[in-house]
């Protein structure tokens, strides 16, 4: 678990970010500050980033415009459930969004206590990934919880659509970016453009913002593990349920996620983390504009892999729903390599685009964490040119997500397929491993991004040059 959420006292910053400024101050804003910020991709890093943006520049630059491109037409249904620790329910409270969450009742998710942890095999208990004290009580007021993607992103559109100096623009799909001394321009593949002050890469692992314009020597690229995915009716399943709210299920042949995602328990979210080789990804994968044939087979295909896989675990509710022939969808996981560039001299990426990494329980807050703090350190340094505040962001983060990234790396490879003597293993030392990183992660929850001291500018005219990036 990596520890990046453990702050002394004295890195807390004790003035409220919020605070709005006086007469003075607006009066001093300075040239350097951006009052037209283009933000590419809509996803949670996105649109949390311009939420975060809104709330830290307004004061200071009221004629502020933020406007955010998605390259769909509609907002994608697809990803199914995701996990919020209580790092990432904090920072939405912060934006507004957990709010707009509990409003939509059952839909809005449903909290979780810890992910327990089973042997698949025997269905021996191995522990818990607590997001609450010894007394049941939340960090800082926030436990866990599960929602489906779609309705998250649902949540925090109400607030953009709330926010009177952010626009969303759908079916700008980017194919190029430039950039001179005053601006920065968007080129879509419609043939429309656009221009601004500031352009933000939020557009995820195959970020385009990357690959065409800020680093575009650092590919994404496939880890070798793949979700296999799908959502069940909980009164489809006539075993008992073994677990409160959520379960990691660990076996040799990868791991099976099962949780429960709506407040009432009525669905069940079934994710399998497993090794599936890059050369058939191209035939498992269910695409736009397929017909019902070849759907149909893929569908067949993956439910025999769940089969396979899990059909004889120990646990009768997981051998019963690892049976069930649902919509089950594959999801390959991509990763973008430590040593990627981040920006430009008018463009920094964000979220997954810069620091792709393969999912783990603190995932969502990674993406949020970045919107918080850059729109601090923005919002501090705009006095200063743009590359400022970038230098400024990247030294507080990059060692951070570095470490991340390796300890996601070691944590995902014990997924792969694994032999009988590695897979018992496994479970003997996956105990022992919860238990010495429970402090670690306790430190994390605690984690609030708003309270992290930004350091002021620094004269540096290194911070003008960008050497090339490294993705080896």
């Amino acid at each position: 678990m990596d520890v990046q959420y453990e702050v002394p006292p004295q890195q807390v910053d004790k003035e409220f970010h919020y605070n709005f400024p006086t007469e003075i101050e607006r009066s001093l804003t300075s040239v350097f500050a951006p009052r037209n910020i283009l933000i590419v991709g809509a996803g949670i890093a996105g649109i949390s980033c311009a939420l975060a943006l809104s709330k830290e520049l307004t004061p200071f630059v009221p004629d502020l415009q933020i406007t955010l491109f998605e390259r769909h037409d509609v907002l994608s249904t697809s990803g199914g459930a995701i996990n919020l620790t209580p790092v990432a329910q904090r920072h939405l409270d912060r934006l507004g969004v957990l709010e707009e969450l509990d409003k939509m009742g059952s839909e809005g998710g449903t909290d979780v206590d810890a992910i327990e942890m089973f042997s698949a095999r025997t269905g021996r208990p191995l522990g818990n990934i607590d997001f609450t004290d010894a007394n049941g009580n939340g960090f800082g007021g926030y436990k866990g919880r599960r929602v489906m993607r779609i309705i998250l992103s649902v949540a925090m559109l109400t607030v953009v659509e709330r926010t009177k100096n952010i626009k969303m623009v759908y079916g700008k799909k980017l194919v190029r970016g430039e950039e001179n001394e005053d601006q920065a321009t968007l080129h879509f593949q419609d043939g429309t453009t656009a221009t601004g002050d500031l352009v933000l890469g939020c557009d995820g692992v195959h970020s385009a913002t990357r690959t065409h314009w800020v680093s575009p020597d650092c590919p994404s690229e496939y880890t070798g593990i793949s979700f296999v995915q799908t959502v069940i009716d909980t009164n489809s399943i006539k075993s008992p349920i073994h677990f409160r709210s959520t379960s990691m299920n660990i076996s040799r042949h990868g791991s099976l996620l099962a949780s429960f995602c709506d407040r009432e328990h009525e669905q069940i979210f079934l994710a399998a983390i497993v090794q599936f080789n890059e050369a058939h990804l191209p035939y498992c994968r269910i695409e736009n504009g397929q017909d019902f044939v070849t759907q149909h087979r893929i569908k067949n295909l993956l439910h025999d892999q769940m089969q396979s896989r899990f059909g004889r675990s120990g646990i009768p509710c997981i051998r019963e729903m690892a049976t069930k022939s649902g919509d089950w969808m594959l999801y390959p996981v991509y990763q973008v390599r430590p040593g990627a560039r981040w920006h430009t001299d008018r463009a920094l990426l964000l979220g997954d685009a810069a620091h792709a990494m393969p999912p783990r329980d603190e995932s969502a807050a990674y993406a949020l964490d970045d919107s918080i703090l850059f729109s601090r350190i923005l919002a501090k340094h705009r006095h200063e040119p743009l590359p400022v505040a970038f230098k400024a962001y990247e030294d507080l983060r990059r060692n951070t997500v570095t470490t991340a990234f390796k300890a996601s790396r070691r944590m995902w490879e014990k997924n792969r397929d694994l032999g009988f003597l590695e897979g018992r293993l496994k479970e003997w030392t996956l105990p022992f491993y919860i238990r010495n990183s429970k402090e670690q992660r306790e430190a994390a929850w605690e984690f609030d991004a708003t309270k992290i001291t930004i350091p002021a500018p620094v004269e540096d005219s290194s911070m003008y040059s960008f050497g090339k990036s490294d993705c080896s």
